[in-house]
């Protein structure tokens, strides 16, 4: 049986003008029994739908923040915004593949906050100021992580697969899910509140898991490991 074709999009060093991505997302995908396909930020935003049409399946992965402009805000000072070509990139082809496409998708940090603002959600800016309440979500010390456990919601997709209500997850974020877009439905959080996972309220038969956290990071963990096959199995 042939190896699914699975996209990951990529980051972008425009000092350099070169793509960047960690190893991590393409070796959580073999791992998982797909073949990974670099996506790059292109300016012909056109060509979002061929690369729909293209793949077996797509991961929007980890990065900067999306500019607060998107969902009707201001930039906070905390943020560090994406290169323009990045996100109007990202948020085309997360637009596409919601709008457009039944194909499998997850989207993992910076991919989970791009796939709620492109179907109209909107972002806290920055978790210390906007919820001040809540636990260290930020990678303080790399290459240390930050952990935390995250809660499933009971007989939704994340609990299905790991046969959990609850898991520890490494955190690396300063952002977050606020008004969570009307398609998604929450199905795993953090004891702060945090929206730590989403998926479609009504699926229909389609995979889509956006991740708060990084699974990529700790794919030898079976728990996060089984994140990417169901991604490749549903493709």
């Amino acid at each position: 049986m042939a190896k699914p074709l699975i996209g990951i999009s990529c980051g972008l060093e425009p000092v350099r003008g070169q793509l960047a991505l960690p190893i991590e997302y393409a070796e959580a995908l073999a791992a998982a029994g797909a073949l990974p396909v670099l996506i790059p930020p292109l300016a012909d935003l056109r060509s979002a739908k061929a690369y729909c049409r293209g793949l077996d399946g797509v991961i929007l992965s980890g990065g900067p923040d999306i500019r607060a402009s998107r969902y009707g805000q201001a930039n906070h000072s905390a943020m560090t915004i994406l290169p323009a070509r990045r996100e109007d990139w990202d948020l085309a082809l997360a637009q596409e593949l919601l709008a457009h496409s039944s194909k499998p998708l997850m989207g993992i940090c910076l991919g989970c906050q791009e796939m709620n603002v492109a179907a109209g959600g909107t972002l806290y800016r920055h978790i210390p100021d906007d919820m001040p309440a809540a636990l260290e979500h930020r990678r303080t010390r790399p290459p240390a992580e930050t952990w935390h456990d995250v809660e499933l919601v009971a007989d939704t997709l994340l609990y299905s697969l790991l046969g959990s209500t609850s898991i520890r997850c490494n955190s690396s974020h300063h952002q977050a899910v606020g008004r969570l877009a009307v398609p998604f439905q929450a199905i795993a959080h953090s004891s702060d509140g945090v929206i730590e996972a989403f998926t479609l309220r009504e699926a229909g038969g389609r995979f889509l898991l956006a991740l708060q956290w990084h699974p990529e990071r700790i794919w030898q963990q079976p728990y996060q490991l089984k994140l990417f096959q169901a991604l490749v199995a549903a493709c």
